[in-house]
């Protein structure tokens, strides 16, 4: 049905010149241009987070540079290209420093963009002829400008749905959420936001460049004015900016109330324009579409991000073995069988350091784990266990030493090529991607992952990780809806959709009572046993490292203190007397 009205828009649009007079025809190719921009500063804002204030010196850009080749007589569909592709590589070098930055210090530096590139038109005389302006031949092209418009407004929405369940869409809405957090799942962000940005800026180019042919005229404030810059950003910001079809309901609403206004009320059209805007703001934070989603509840479909009733199994707490249904062994996860070799070693850190200024997090630690074991790692707060896993997963960038997998010096490598090569974490304070759905949380570890699935197989495998965190009722709510201990078995499900061969399990243990430790630690033991995966875990729950470790390593300020089974490591004097205190120590020691 909605492609049959999409169908049905786009032919009435098309057949608008035949029978429609100028002013009319005029008025939706403004509408048109407008949607053209609003969305495309919608892929990175909206669906990436990341509010370029600047987009329009793309429109600038591709006006200037269409406008400057055709009236030196290129053709016109040779003028086009070039006005794009020259925006284009504006774009990618434009990248290099401003995605050094991010939230409102990205925000600011792109609005910096608009003053500088008009007062460079101003001054490149010889090329832009400053504040003269550029004028094109005068020909009657409204018709044929408003129709490569419409093109390309369909190719924007046709790309919007797409990135919508494409991974790499999915890598925007990751990056959107928690960039760390998106690099340890596999998620390459540096080429996302590249090539989101030249994505935004062709669209871009392509609007000022029919707006250029259109007028026959353009000079330095009409392409890079504040006063009409930051329109179609209000028209997605009001419309609903990460909606699918937020930022053309924007478009289409404002522009005709703008219009409405322009023709009905005389001299307080713009004081009622902005009072409109208020008013939305202020009673529909988020744009008037999530407003109208929020008054009327739609069912339910896959990777629906909103929020469901807790009901029939798995509904209760994670990792319960009271919870009706459940049974006692988990059903087969999509991973790899691997044989291990347990005298093979799989991680290895040599002298490894790691310093913020004059504190040091850890020193010189050496330390060896073989393939398939479960290493527990304790300390006291402060003594650097999530420090060490950060520099194994690359968060962090060790001062000196090395970490070294399956034989590999990671040196060098990114947080995103580490989890490919079959590094898993989960962290001390969960970092799902809160407005993301279950569902999605854990197809986006699969969709980066070693394995590297397409959307729709990755969303059919997370039921089995959903199910295996016992979280069956809350596959399509949102994450930040979960409780504390929901996010710490969606992190440990998450973690393991990664693929990993060494799994960093941080705490996941705490607040647990003690029926749910017991199956937290028959997760940890199956998991090793049934797919080869080797672990280290961090967790201050003494009770349950007791039930799953090979091996206990203890740290106290950066440095390893004990190494060693759990017996002998739980009656080491040093031990005892900054961590576990002699009366834990000895009830630990008993058989």
């Amino acid at each position: 049905m909605r492609a049959v009205l999409a169908a049905v828009a786009v032919a009435a649009l098309a057949s608008l010149p035949f029978f429609a007079d100028t002013y009319l025809v005029t008025f939706v190719f403004g509408v048109l241009v407008a949607y053209l921009l609003a969305q495309s500063w919608d892929w990175p804002a909206g669906v990436m987070g990341y509010i370029n204030l600047g987009h329009y010196v793309f429109f600038g850009i591709g006006a200037y540079a269409f406008a400057i080749v055709l009236a030196g007589h290129w053709p016109m569909p040779a003028a086009l290209a070039f006005g794009i592709a020259f925006t284009v590589v504006a774009a990618l070098v434009l990248a290099l420093p401003l995605f050094r930055l991010s939230g409102d210090y990205f925000a600011f530096a792109t609005l910096a963009l608009l003053p500088l590139a008009e007062v460079l038109a101003f001054n490149l005389t010889g090329v832009t002829n400053g504040g003269d302006g550029v004028t094109l031949p005068v020909a009657h092209v409204l018709k044929p400008a408003y129709f490569i418009a419409l093109a390309g407004c369909v190719a924007a929405l046709a790309v919007t749905l797409a990135i919508d369940r494409a991974r790499f869409g999915y890598a925007l809405k990751a990056i959107r959420n928690d960039e760390t957090a998106a690099e340890t799942m596999g998620v390459a962000i540096a080429p996302a936001k590249r090539r989101v940005l030249v994505l935004s800026a062709a669209f871009a180019a392509l609007a000022g460049a029919m707006q250029a042919w259109q007028l026959s005229y353009i000079d330095p404030p009409t392409v890079f004015g504040l006063n009409v810059a930051l329109v179609p950003v209000a028209m997605a910001l009001l419309g609903g900016s990460g909606l699918r079809y937020g930022p053309l309901a924007g478009v289409v609403v404002l522009a005709c109330v703008q219009q409405w206004l322009l023709v009905s009320i005389q001299g307080y059209q713009a004081a009622i324009y902005g009072l409109l805007i208020l008013l939305i703001g202020r009673f529909m934070p988020g744009g008037f579409m999530r407003g109208l989603r929020r008054a009327k509840p739609r069912r339910a479909r896959v990777g629906d991000v909103r929020s469901q009733p807790a009901t029939g199994p798995g509904a209760g707490r994670p990792f319960d073995t009271a919870a009706a249904g459940v049974p006692a062994e988990s059903a087969a996860l999509p991973l790899p069988r691997r044989t291990v070799d347990r005298a093979r070693p799989l991680i290895v850190l040599d002298r490894l350091s790691m310093r913020f200024g004059g504190n040091v997090a850890v020193s010189d630690v050496s330390l060896t784990i073989n393939e398939g074991e479960i290493v527990g790692l304790i300390g006291p707060n402060g003594s650097g266990k999530t420090t060490l896993f950060n520099c194994i997963s690359r968060v962090l960038t060790p001062t000196s030493g090395r970490v070294l997998l399956d034989g590999r010096d990671l040196a060098g490598a990114g947080r995103d090529e580490v989890a490919r090569l079959g590094v898993g974490r989960t962290w001390q304070v969960p970092r799902p991607f809160g407005d993301l759905s279950v569902r999605e949380n854990i197809a986006v570890a699969m969709m980066f992952g070693a394995e590297r699935v397409d959307f729709e197989e990755a969303t059919q495998r997370a039921e089995a990780y959903i199910d295996y965190a016992d979280l069956c009722a809350h596959g399509g709510e949102r994450a930040d809806a979960l409780t504390l201990q929901q996010r710490k078995a969606l992190e440990f499900a998450r973690a393991l959709a990664v693929g990993p061969r060494l799994l960093l399990v941080d705490e996941v243990a705490a607040g647990l009572t003690p029926a749910e430790v017991v199956r937290f630690v028959a997760r940890i033991r199956e998991v090793r046993d049934r797919y080869g995966i080797t672990v280290i875990w961090v967790e201050h729950v003494f009770s349950a490292l007791e039930q799953a470790v090979d091996r206990v390593v203890a740290l106290e300020q950066g440095t390893v203190i004990a190494d060693g089974p759990l017996a002998s490591v739980v009656a080491n004097e040093r031990v005892l007397t900054t961590y576990l205190g002699r009366g834990t120590a000895r009830r630990a020691a008993v058989p």
